[in-house]
């Protein structure tokens, strides 16, 4: 996601170029597994101390849900706007240290918002921290009411047919027929400490 703004940089103040993305993102992050290419519009916008760079951007990730463990899909808008400065002069080549702008000194040496030498902005790393900022913090199974048809993240099915199967399991009081009623390996755990709990 590198483009070269060289001849935007030698524009007036104002000037703009929009781009369509369709990008395959499966190497961005080890902890992002996306299903779909990350699609949408990137405005880049020239200001005075250098790009603005403005996304609305979208893609399909898998995740695990947050109540049955079961890997979901969520679409993930993105949407971003930064200030990029540039590294050199593009008319003479000149090293601009930050001091030379106005704005925070971590925005202003962060290397993620820097054009650089060759005039190329690189939004990799934005999108990067933007899509981890728009993950939900629990993802769940895509549930519709089938009696109002509303959309219902609160009610996971599989989630809530564990819960029935461990307060069957529960009222009988026997551990042998919790196992036997197919109870997920994962939650075994959490059923032997609740098994402490109550005989205590």
């Amino acid at each position: 996601m590198e483009f070269n703004v060289a001849q935007l940089m030698k524009e007036a103040t104002g000037a703009r170029r929009e781009y369509a993305l369709d990008d395959e993102i499966a190497e961005l992050d080890d902890g992002l597994t996306p299903s779909s290419n990350l699609t949408g519009k990137l405005e880049l916008l020239r200001i005075h101390s250098g790009v603005l760079a403005s996304g609305d951007l979208r893609v399909t990730l898998s995740l695990q849900c947050g109540r049955c463990l079961e890997a979901v899909t969520n679409d993930v808008r993105v949407r971003f706007a930064e200030s990029f400065r540039p590294l050199t002069d593009v008319q003479t080549g000149r090293f601009l240290p930050p001091e030379e702008f106005e704005g925070q000194t971590e925005d202003l040496t962060d290397e993620a918002l820097l054009i650089d030498a060759q005039h190329i902005l690189d939004i990799t790393e934005v999108v990067r921290q933007n899509i981890w900022l728009s993950v939900p913090i629990v993802a769940a199974c895509d549930y519709v009411d089938p009696a109002s048809g509303i959309p219902d993240q609160d009610a996971c099915p599989k989630f809530m047919g564990l819960l029935s199967e461990t307060d069957l399991a529960g009222e009988e009081g026997d551990e042998a027929t919790a196992e036997g009623a197919g109870i997920d390996p994962r939650w075994q755990s959490l059923l032997a400490l609740q098994n402490e709990l109550t005989s205590d």
